[in-house]
């Protein structure tokens, strides 16, 4: 895929899909309380969206880039569990840091639940 084009030349849906079709998978919003372990130290985040290979954080800190992680966090009343790569970072306009992790294993039928969690968002 080529770069984006100027706003004057494209539409704001058009661009807006080129952003959508960089993504590996469907990304779905959702505001869930997750505990992230970095090496002995704990991370209370809130999860601001979700896909089949990761997740992107809010929170008061965020593990360095390139940090090993697992976290823990409920999806419609299940809990996943999954290990990640901290992939980047920056902070928000209200000085929080948010942060991307990549998944490197979800556990048990982890996995399923999120992919069916973002299906759902769809409709």
């Amino acid at each position: 895929m080529g770069p984006v084009t100027p706003a004057s030349s494209s539409s704001p849906r058009s661009i807006l899909q080129n952003v959508v079709d960089r993504r590996r998978s469907l990304r779905a919003r959702l505001a869930v309380p997750v505990t992230i372990t970095v090496g002995s130290n704990l991370i209370d985040a809130v999860g601001a969206d979700v896909s089949a290979g990761g997740m992107r954080f809010v929170a008061a800190r965020a593990p360095q880039v390139g940090s090993e992680v697992s976290l823990v966090f409920f999806l419609n009343g299940d809990i996943v569990a999954a290990r990640g790569t901290v992939q980047w970072g920056a902070t928000t306009k209200r000085g929080l840091a948010t942060f991307g992790v990549r998944f490197t294993l979800v556990e048990d039928d982890g996995a399923s639940l999120v992919a069916r969690y973002c299906r759902a968002s769809l409709s």
